[in-house]
């Protein structure tokens, strides 16, 4: 057994380009179209980036931002949704929610949509952030486990995002913690169609021509008709009810432009399925027993991901599901990259967005946040590797999962954990942290 999954025992269990036409706003969606394909055109950040600009916000940036007529569109955990000039960094405006914003908005026809934890999908006026209208779900919450002390059922800190909307003429798709995926109005909010899973669903939909596919907690990755919500079909990934530990779809689906679709499990496996009926084109459980929680860019002939405690970047081939290579991150990556004609970016739990060339994995550069260098636990050393000694010492005499949730999160905020999906525009990269800064950087 290597060392990411022992760091991941250690954690968890020692204290106890062309694309079918769908939304032709580039850019303007969780990674990059409603096929998340991730694949920017760009020109590529392939030497040591400098700081553009940053915005600090109050509380952890956990979503992926979205960027339209040079107006950058993210959440952040202190409840607000940020409009920035792209350019220079300035707010243009914030919109306040009564919850954290940790899913990626939607923007379409100058209106921008995006879910709350407050339990609100919101719809705004892309200019000035005013209210159009608001749509409430049943709820929004974290997914539930087991916790690793007395077995009883606590929110998983492990859960960290909530469902990015899609957009498909004038209806918008997303999924909810009340297990529903719903279909809206774009116009007026009015509920078109709801479906119901076994689990929340916090995966973000991607839509390939009049198909929608999402994942679900209950571990099953469903396939909707886009205009009406019947099921066209439905895949089961493997479904640990014993220890809640391999369990449900925190990954977004990708879709290639042949109808092929990428998807991670906390299975540990990764899978190929086929758009039309659901059908396993391949299956790879090669990710050293790692969740799969990223999702995938896409590339001409491999897809791009990374893992949790195997502390990976991969690139994979589509038609065969080997792997290709193998980059380091030495982190948790639960962060989606980004990729455009030579490079690809990632971010990982120590603080570090990197730079790795598409061609052979190499790393070009790592960026540091500005938490990472102010870092006052010092628990990742110079290569951004864990210090399993001085990990302990931190968690020693921690008797409850809510005490270590809350211990994480301050070590995540601590070392600037990039969790968000980086996007990459006009040689800019765009990312948040959970040190609370929004970032852009460049080599230009």
């Amino acid at each position: 057994m290597k060392n990411s999954i022992l760091i991941l025992c250690l954690i968890s269990f020692v204290i106890s380009c062309s694309q079918p036409k769908s939304h032709s706003n580039k850019n303007s969606v969780f990674l990059g179209n409603n096929t998340h394909t991730a694949n920017f055109t760009s020109a590529s950040v392939t030497k040591n980036p400098k700081t553009l600009w940053k915005v600090k916000t109050g509380g952890q940036v956990i979503g992926s931002p979205v960027i339209v007529d040079n107006t950058l569109f993210i959440g952040s955990e202190d409840k607000n949704l940020y409009a920035i000039n792209a350019t220079t960094g300035e707010v243009i405006w914030k919109f306040k929610t009564n919850g954290a914003v940790n899913s990626t908005p939607v923007l379409t026809n100058n209106k921008v949509m995006f879910l709350s934890y407050d339990g609100f999908f919101y719809c705004l006026n892309q200019k000035n952030g005013n209210l159009i209208w608001e749509f409430e779900t049943e709820g929004e919450s974290k997914f539930l486990v087991k916790d690793y002390f007395d077995k009883e059922f606590k929110p998983d800190f492990w859960d960290f995002y909530l469902s990015s909307a899609a957009i498909k003429g004038d209806t918008v798709f997303f999924g909810s913690s009340d297990a529903n995926i719903y279909a809206l109005n774009t116009k007026n909010g009015d509920k078109l169609w709801q479906f119901k899973t076994k689990g929340g669903v916090h995966s973000s939909p991607a839509i390939y021509n009049n198909t929608l596919v999402v994942g679900s907690w209950d571990s099953n990755i469903y396939a909707l008709n886009t205009n009406t919500g019947e099921e066209i079909w439905k895949f089961t990934a493997g479904n640990d009810t014993k220890d809640y530990i391999y369990i449900g779809i925190q990954a977004s689906p990708s879709i290639d432009k042949k109808g092929t679709v990428y998807i991670g499990s906390r299975n540990a496996k990764y899978y190929a399925l086929s758009i039309e009926n659901g059908e396993v084109l391949w299956t790879n459980n090669e990710f050293e027993g790692s969740w799969m929680p990223s999702s995938s860019a896409i590339g001409e002939t491999n897809i791009f991901t990374g893992s949790s405690d195997a502390f990976n970047f991969y690139s994979i081939d589509k038609k065969t599901g080997q792997i290709i290579y193998t980059t380091k991150t030495n982190a948790y990556t639960f962060s989606s990259p980004a990729i455009d004609s030579s490079m690809a970016y990632i971010g990982s739990a120590n603080g570090r967005l990197f730079g790795i060339d598409l061609s052979d994995g190499k790393v070009n550069w790592q960026y540091k946040t500005e938490g990472l260098k102010t870092d006052t636990l010092q628990l990742f050393d110079d290569h951004g590797i864990l210090i399993i000694d001085k990990y302990m010492a931190q968690v020693r005499g921690i008797t409850d999962m809510p005490s270590l949730s809350k211990f994480t999160k301050k070590f995540f905020s601590n070392t600037g954990a990039i969790l968000s999906s980086p996007i990459v525009n006009n040689q800019v990269v765009y990312f948040g942290s959970c040190d609370g800064y929004i970032y852009a950087i460049t080599d230009k």
